[in-house]
């Protein structure tokens, strides 16, 4: 087996309950939670990563990655590897930037929206045991929390509540990359996909 096919869910343990859960609902007639899992935490990275990686060889944007050292046990040894990690990726233009997020921040409702007719499909028409609502409400409640983030991506990148930064290379070509000023500080709004 591969430990790298796996990687994000030994690397974050939030995401391993998720999995875990996502798992135990589906035990109880709810597939909902898995498919948003595998859609959204998946799917939908390797996708944005794959577009970024288009974009970058076509000039229409510069990907900015940091080199980060892991130690991963294979079989119960420590292997020391290094990963490049994608940043905060820059765009010739501002509109050119915030047409990129806007369009992940669509995809993303998208996949919620998709998430939601699916439990609502599998709350009304269940195919063996009928599905309890409380369970159904408690995907439900978590699929609105996401929604509800999405909402809030999108209205900061609607009515410009964002800030854009010029970035200049050593070549002297010109970048912008997107920031969200939060309580903490300033985001990089890649971070809010």
């Amino acid at each position: 087996m591969n430990y790298q096919l796996f990687s994000p869910f030994y690397t974050r343990l939030s995401h391993l309950l998720l999995l875990v859960v996502g798992l135990g609902f589906t035990f109880c007639g709810l597939s909902t939670p898995l498919f948003y899992f595998i859609l959204s935490g998946l799917l939908f990275p390797v996708m944005v990563a794959m577009r970024l990686h288009r974009l970058n060889e076509s000039g229409c944007a510069l990907t900015l990655t940091e080199s980060t050292q892991w130690i991963a046990y294979i079989y119960g040894f420590p292997a020391q590897e290094q990963r490049a990690v994608l940043k905060n990726p820059c765009f010739y233009s501002v509109d050119r930037l915030r047409q990129f997020f806007i369009r992940c921040a669509v995809g993303k409702t998208a996949m919620t929206l998709l998430s939601m007719g699916i439990l609502a499909h599998e709350f009304l028409y269940p195919k063996n045991d009928p599905v309890t609502p409380s369970l159904a409400c408690i995907v439900l409640l978590g699929l609105l929390y996401a929604m509800g983030k999405n909402f809030a991506l999108l209205y900061t990148l609607i009515y410009n509540r964002w800030e854009s930064e010029l970035l200049t290379t050593r070549t002297g070509s010109i970048w912008y990359q997107g920031f969200i000023t939060t309580k903490r500080g300033r985001e990089p709004m890649f971070n809010r996909l």
